[in-house]
């Protein structure tokens, strides 16, 4: 009676123990998994770039193969999500001569619109392509040194000039581009802008045929490219 009393005896301890040891484990584990989404939250996480800055390339690089001289910078700032606000300022001194044209133009222009992100890098969401669209106006100084004038025909009958003048111009622009990083804070950003002119303050009724930041041989559409080197300030 006494042995069986005694094994009553062990087999309780046992329970105890293994109710015990089971209850240690679970608090263990809920331990450890407290310190892990604790250490989890602490860890830098990659995020898009809020603020960034940055210069145009192509107009430097075709200063030295034209008569176009200047220069644009840009601002983007991300608002939320994939939609970024962008504004640019450039300046630009072009000369037009052709087709028995002589213009000298010299002025700023401005563009305002956005970017919104089609595709984003899962670890850099900085990094992507987008699409957008600018609105812009420029506002500069025109000479026409020398224009034909037609009394019949095609033929030139004789030439005129006009003093230098302000006007302005303004155009849409379709953009479609992408911004990769380089190397710590710095990206690469090039977009193709298809540009629709709108309308103008013209000189003696003159159709401009040089508008800066927009171009030559002005007609219903034409093409600008940015490439820039653009900087993230956070």
């Amino acid at each position: 009676m006494k042995q069986l009393q005694i094994c009553i005896f062990i087999i309780i301890i046992n329970l105890f123990a293994a109710q015990s040891f089971a209850q240690q484990d679970s608090i263990n584990v809920k331990i450890d998994s407290v310190v892990s989404e604790k250490i989890d939250s602490l860890k830098p996480k990659n995020r898009s770039g809020n603020l960034f800055i940055g210069v145009d390339l192509f107009n430097p690089v075709m200063s030295v193969l034209s008569d176009k001289q200047g220069g644009q910078a840009m601002i983007s700032y991300r608002i939320t999500g994939k939609w970024n606000a962008v504004a640019e300022v450039g300046y630009e001194k072009n000369i037009y001569d052709e087709l028995d044209w002589n213009i000298d133009v010299n002025g700023l222009y401005f563009k305002l619109g956005f970017n919104w992100f089609i595709s984003q890098d899962y670890q850099d969401p900085s990094n992507g392509f987008y699409t957008g669209a600018r609105v812009a106006y420029a506002m500069y100084e025109q000479k026409i040194n020398q224009y034909p004038i037609r009394l019949s025909g095609n033929q030139v009958d004789d030439y005129g000039s006009l003093p230098a003048e302000n006007v302005s111009a303004y155009w849409v622009e379709i953009v479609g581009g992408g911004r990769i990083q380089l190397f710590s804070n710095f990206y690469a950003d090039v977009s193709i802008r298809p540009e629709i002119y709108i309308g103008s303050k013209k000189q003696e009724g003159i159709d401009p045929l040089l508008i800066p930041g927009y171009g030559k041989d002005i007609g219903p559409i034409n093409f600008s490219v940015f490439w820039g080197l653009t900087y993230k300030l956070f």
